[in-house]
């Protein structure tokens, strides 16, 4: 029998509560195409979502996968993944050719505003309000939907399967990415109580981890029965931060079955292998560990529906490694 979290439940929940309101706002004779208002309480306030919008700007990587996974082309986006790898990412490719590149050093509610959006979704602004308040000038514009670090990819393709009056379509893009999980989880039971860690080796003295198993980068592996790696979640359990750097001197806390490992160089990359305590590490010695880009791991990092099908290709014999 298939485990699966909670996560089909607080889907039906989003869903349910969004169609209510949308139930609710409409009327006998509203024409099905423009559709009936959606009201959405975000971090920031409530907004309304008027007709099924045409001209959606996505600012982050996320919200642009998700709105190309619909088969919609932004009007505009912002994606931090190419513009930290100066590419588009592997799993987008040409696909945004016809789509306006926000650039984030300059004025971005101008260049919004231009293409004349009726949505505009974001990941979290963070403390940059002022950018929120511009834009909410122009069009709604949502600000996250759950308020966490980074927003679990399911929740935002039923969200935008609702704005977009498309909730099968959603329901088919969730389906085959968690066929794709389940696929590898029943081709290896083993993962079942296994540990992993994922690091960043950013700098020659500091690697980027993450220790709360309900970050939505974790998403993916506890949903394969897997744990978060026991001595990053005791410093989040500490500390409160989802996300932090450690010292290259601690890599004995990346103690865990499986490791997820990336580096902002080729030179980081070998310096990792080299520091004191990687070769004792397990997920070394099970020959467990899945070296990624920048731009593959920022697809665990910043989960979609297009890029986890295309990284889990690349972590697949990892994870038959880990199992055993």
């Amino acid at each position: 029998m298939r485990a699966r979290s909670n996560r089909p439940t607080v889907l039906l929940a989003l869903l349910a509560a969004l169609t209510m309101v949308l139930v609710a706002c409409s009327s006998p004779e509203e024409d099905e195409d423009n559709g009936a208002p959606i009201q959405v309480n975000t971090p920031m306030g409530q907004v309304t979502i008027n007709g099924v919008p045409k001209n959606i700007v996505t600012i982050g990587t996320q919200w642009t996968d998700v709105a190309l996974a619909f088969g919609v082309t932004p009007v505009a986006y912002l994606d931090n993944v190419e513009l930290l790898t100066k590419a588009p990412t592997p799993w987008v490719g040409d696909r945004l050719e016809s789509s306006q590149a926000i650039d984030p050093s300059r004025d971005v509610a101008s260049q919004v505003a231009a293409v004349d959006p009726d949505l505009i979704v974001s990941t979290d602004f963070g403390d940059q309000t002022e950018t929120f308040a511009k834009l909410s000038k122009l069009a709604p514009t949502i600000p996250s939907i759950t308020g966490k670090q980074v927003d679990p990819w399911e929740e935002m393709v039923v969200f935008m399967g609702t704005v977009l009056r498309e909730p099968e379509k959603a329901q088919e893009i969730i389906n085959g990415v968690n066929s794709k999980i389940d696929g590898i989880k029943e081709a290896n039971p083993g993962l079942q109580g296994k540990s992993f860690a994922l690091a960043w080796i950013l700098t020659n003295d500091q690697i980027q981890v993450f220790g709360d198993p309900a970050d939505g980068a974790a998403e993916v592996f506890t949903s394969m029965g897997m744990t978060m790696a026991p001595e990053l979640q005791k410093i989040f359990q500490r500390d409160g931060q989802p996300r932090f750097p450690i010292s290259t001197e601690n890599v004995p806390e990346l103690q865990s079955d499986m490791m997820i490992l990336a580096a902002n160089s080729a030179a980081l990359n070998e310096k990792m292998k080299t520091l004191p305590g990687y070769s004792a590490l397990t997920s070394v010695k099970k020959d467990a560990v899945a070296e990624l880009s920048v731009a593959e791991v920022s697809a665990i990092n910043q989960p979609s529906p297009l890029s986890l099908p295309f990284v889990l290709e690349k972590m697949t014999p990892a994870f038959e490694n880990a199992a055993k």
